[in-house]
């Protein structure tokens, strides 16, 4: 009989530690698994504890030292109590148990489940589904709960906004930082008198205040090294300080949400579903003076809008990469005025290794672009000829419609799998096959599926029918006479630039892509 190398893989998440469950406490998964292994004369060689880490994602670092030591070779079997230690996200738990355990070998048992993967389980699907609904549904009770306090105006984040503090009675509410409440009414009094964000985050910065999360203790804030590991403070900040209510004394939350409840990455929520409740602390700023300062910041942004210059290919220029924009920026030198290029991700982001600089003297690139364009639109007219370009363009748009139905075809196919499961689910339920609970919640979790799939289905189809109004739109003559007049000007205006252009992609290598908003002239573009 093979000899495994076995390693035991416990895991506690913080809700199992409100729900005092003993059964479930990393010592009880060690007790079981041992007696587990002595029973059936397995040797534990590893053992790999994440105490406090939710199974909804597999960023944990037991779970990560475990997969180093398969890849390593060091162990080739695996024991967990149950599924849901492994995880409780249905899709990727499901691949790491049928296919990447497969692929390296791993012998993987849950003990509870009855499972080893030297013998298979069918059931296992429905098992991982409903490890996957709890977890959904857990997610979404303390989602519900948040909410609920949040509208009560209680504080429910781990580190409040800088200038305040959790109060050591009741973490719910907050009070005032003493000392960091003394820059931000600094802050308060140099924008009142006059000061840009600009400005203000350079004085900051030269008298080595340290910026909010190097004084809270962040963990973010220990990977700051810039200006002696005070910081650097950013506009930004500054404009996010200047401009929120939580400093005369309103809870504002909310701001933030999950993409998805097993995910990690968050998205900013619109300013109107913010949850704000007035006065449920003591204000930092007095309010006539936030909203004095609030008046002079939109008062200034309008006037730098209406004072900025405006280039040829101003907004139109896009990083390849990153997807970002890429802005046309302004160098004296000795009384001479130069011009260049920079992705705006990587202006913000460029010191932690995010995009490239992507800088070109744009000058010379909006001569060369004008001299595409040029030679684009001269090529167009020699051989205009309504007819026969448009054959020529049907064809091209046909491709893309082909392509799209493609893509329809296989949701429809999801759709019909989804809809012959829910029918399935049914018939188990009415022979009794399946309790109630697991039922209920197979049916919510293939009726989300369908609906994702039907949307996605939906969006395609509109997608086609937009590629077939395109060709019915195809409008040659309209396109030659934006060209004329294009290259009747000697000098071309920005307006005459966006009726012909789209964008200009840029890439690392410095290629330059010209996308046309007429579809008749993407044949001409080499």
């Amino acid at each position: 009989m093979r000899k495994y190398k076995c390693g035991d893989y416990l895991r506690l998440s913080k809700e199992d530690l409100l729900k005092k469950d003993e059964s479930t406490s990393i010592e009880s998964q060690r007790m079981i698994i041992e007696s587990f292994c002595k029973y059936h004369n397995l040797e534990l060689v590893s053992e790999y504890v994440d105490d406090g880490f939710s199974g909804g994602n597999f960023e944990r670092p037991g779970f990560k030292k475990m997969i180093e030591d398969i890849e390593s070779g060091k162990i080739d079997c695996i024991l967990t109590k149950d599924f849901s230690r492994l995880g409780r996200e249905l899709y990727q738990t499901g691949s790491f148990i049928e296919e990447y355990f497969n692929e390296k070998g791993i012998r993987y048992i849950s003990i509870n489940d009855g499972y080893d993967s030297l013998n298979g389980d069918s059931t296992i699907s429905m098992k991982l589904t409903f490890n996957d609904f709890t977890l959904r549904d857990t997610s979404k009770k303390v989602k519900s709960a948040f909410t609920v306090r949040q509208k009560k105006g209680e504080y429910i984040g781990s580190i409040p906004k800088y200038g305040f503090l959790k109060d050591p009675t009741n973490h719910h509410n907050l009070i005032i930082d003493p000392i960091a409440s003394l820059i931000v009414k600094r802050i308060f009094n140099m924008a009142y008198a006059g000061n840009s964000c600009y400005k203000i985050a350079a004085i900051l910065t030269s008298e080595k205040v340290p910026i909010p999360i190097v004084y809270k203790h962040e963990t973010r804030g220990a990977l700051v090294t810039e200006n002696d590991g005070y910081g650097i403070w950013r506009p930004q900040t500054i404009k996010s300080i200047l401009t929120s209510e939580m400093y005369i004394g309103n809870m504002v939350q909310n701001t933030y949400n999950k993409i998805r409840y097993n995910s990690k990455k968050i998205r900013a929520v619109k300013k109107e579903d913010y949850i704000i409740v007035e006065n449920t602390h003591e204000a930092i700023i007095d309010k006539e003076i936030f909203y004095k300062v609030n008046k002079m910041l939109k008062a200034n942004s309008k006037t730098v809008e209406k004072n900025k210059e405006r280039y040829l290919f101003s907004g139109l220029l896009k990083c390849k990469e990153c997807g970002h924009n890429i802005s046309i920026l302004e160098r004296k030198n000795k009384g001479n005025k130069s011009h260049y290029t920079q992705c705006n991700q990587y202006s913000k982001k460029g010191k932690y290794g995010i995009c490239n600089i992507h800088r070109l003297n744009y000058n010379l690139l909006e001569e060369d672009l004008v001299s595409v364009i040029t030679s684009i639109s001269k090529s167009f007219l020699n051989e205009y000829d309504n007819k026969s370009l448009t054959n020529e363009a049907n064809e091209i748009l046909h491709e893309e419609t082909n392509e799209l139905q493609k893509q329809i075809d296989v949701f429809i196919k999801e759709i019909s799998k989804y809809n012959n499961a829910i029918e399935q689910l049914y018939m188990d339920k009415v022979q009794g096959k399946i309790p109630e609970n697991i039922f209920t919640n197979l049916l919510e979790k293939y009726n989300e599926d369908l609906n994702n799939a039907t949307t996605r289905k939906n969006e395609l189809e509109q997608d086609k029918i937009k590629m077939l109004a395109k060709i019915e739109s195809l409008d040659y003559d309209a396109c030659a006479e934006k060209i004329k007049k294009f290259l009747s000007s000697k000098h071309p205006t920005r307006a005459m630039i966006v009726e012909l252009v789209d964008r200009v992609e840029i890439d690392n290598n410095k290629n330059i892509n010209v996308f046309f908003r007429f579809q008749e002239l993407s044949s001409y573009v080499r």
